[in-house]
């Protein structure tokens, strides 16, 4: 339990630390969480494998015996291009992002409930663009960074041995931050409406809470089937900073600063359902489909500064909203696990999400683009303890914005991005109070 604690407080700091966003690719959401489940494109819900299945569908960590606790490092790293009338192609900045998850799971002797709870990083999304030409005249730079994580206590409750239902809360905290042009200040003398004063906002964020509900079942040795719904996600951002740069401004002349906060964005409800099959003892194939509500989710981005540090400078301002528009998202997850012999087991899945972006919405600043997404991933046994790793490529997509409309394409018809992305992850898995069984097995035995 030492341990145990004290890898809990590692995690925590780490994870408060991670200098960058999570680049999501299904969305604001990741395809997977843990490298097992990064194995099989993230194709989980009716596999209860290991103990980060709490975030998947919380019914399954009632087939995990005794108690279990795995801990998983991922990091991403993906690649972005910009391009418009003004600018040739532009990269985004290369970016790493270490992402740590853990969780532990404990089902008590003779009685139909188990217990757990998850340290997730969940999701976010987030780009670099430095040197680009501005309307202006000025060359300046765009930033954009949302970083969402959980604590995620979790219930669950057997029917037997081949039904279950679960239950978890997922008490979180998320930010924001963004640079638009901050270098830029431009007053429009003739029209004082159509000038640009460039801003820095820096982690707007607050507490975000979602449930979500499972149910499995296995319905024979070879079929299992499970089904989740999560809520749409109670968000709150404020307490932000925000730099306006006057500097250009004929009456205040500098950069004025103030407190901020940001509406509209939020994490959107899902649903999904996932069968798996073992259609000869060494095999597992998993499909997952679910469905992403990002519709009702994000429409508009609003930030409103207030209580500046200058008497000169206005005493509120609500910049002009962020269109996102973001359409439903359907979510095809296949994957399968192959048991080479009783240490190793071997595994691959691809992944498809339709992109949310409207194209006449899309932006640099919030890229989340990415398709196709193609895994493999392997696990080791040793003795109780499983390693496992897993690498994912999201492949490169092309999309161009061509409204003339600057209200929700500020860059301009013509503007264009490419993004994709490689993943890795490892992680290590303890059966605590029995040794692990074969590799692959569990919640399928």
């Amino acid at each position: 339990m030492r341990t145990f604690k004290h890898t809990l407080a590692a995690l925590v700091i780490l994870a408060m630390t991670i200098p960058g966003a999570v680049q999501a690719t299904n969305g604001m959401y990741l395809t997977s969480y843990g490298a097992e489940s990064m194995g099989r494109a993230g194709a989980n819900l009716a596999i209860a494998d290991r103990g980060l299945a709490l975030n998947f569908n919380p019914a399954g960590i009632g087939q995990l015996q005794g108690r279990h606790f795995t801990l998983n490092l991922s990091v991403l790293a993906p690649s972005l291009e910009y391009q418009n009338t003004l600018n040739d192609a532009i990269n985004g900045d290369d970016r790493y992002f270490p992402l740590p998850a853990m969780a532990y799971v404990r089902s008590a002797k003779n009685s139909p409930w188990a217990f757990g709870v998850g340290f997730v990083a969940q999701g976010g999304m987030g780009a670099t663009f430095e040197g680009e030409s501005t309307f202006f005249g000025t060359v300046d730079q765009t930033y954009t960074e949302v970083r969402f994580m959980t604590l995620s206590p979790t219930v669950s409750y057997s029917f037997g041995e081949d039904m279950a239902i679960g239950l978890a809360l997922n008490l979180g905290y998320a930010d924001a931050s963004f640079k638009f042009f901050p270098e830029t200040s431009f007053f429009n003398v003739e029209s004082p409406d159509q000038s640009f004063f460039g801003v820095n906002m820096k982690q707007a964020g607050g507490e975000q809470f979602n449930a979500r509900l499972g149910w499995w079942w296995r319905a024979n040795p070879k079929l299992s089937i499970g089904a989740i719904y999560q809520t749409e996600t109670e968000s709150t951002y404020d307490g932000g900073e925000l730099s306006m740069n006057f500097t250009g401004h004929p009456f205040v002349g500098r950069e004025v600063m103030y407190e901020a906060e940001m509406e509209g964005f939020t994490f959107a409800a899902q649903a999904g359902v996932g069968i798996a099959v073992r259609p000869a003892e060494r095999w597992i194939l998993a499909l997952d489909v679910k469905r992403y509500f990002w519709d009702h989710a994000i429409d508009s981005i609003v930030v409103t500064a207030r209580n500046p540090d200058s008497e000169t400078a206005p005493p509120e301002v609500t910049l002009p909203p962020f269109v996102f528009n973001w359409e439903d998202q359907w979510i095809v997850a296949f994957g399968g696990d192959y048991r080479l012999n009783d240490v190793l087991t071997l595994r691959a899945g691809l992944n498809y999400g339709e992109n949310p972006v409207p194209d006449d919405t899309l932006t640099p600043l919030f890229p989340a683009t990415v398709e196709r997404h193609l895994t493999f991933g392997f696990s080791y046994l040793r003795g109780n303890k499983l390693l496992e790793f897993a690498v994912e490529r999201g492949f490169d997509e092309d999309l161009v914005n061509n409204s003339t409309d600057p209200s929700v394409n500020p860059f301009g018809p013509g503007s264009a991005v490419t993004h994709g992305q490689w993943s890795a992850g490892f992680g290590v898995s303890w059966a605590l109070d029995r040794r692990a069984g074969r590799a692959g097995d569990f919640g399928m035995e």
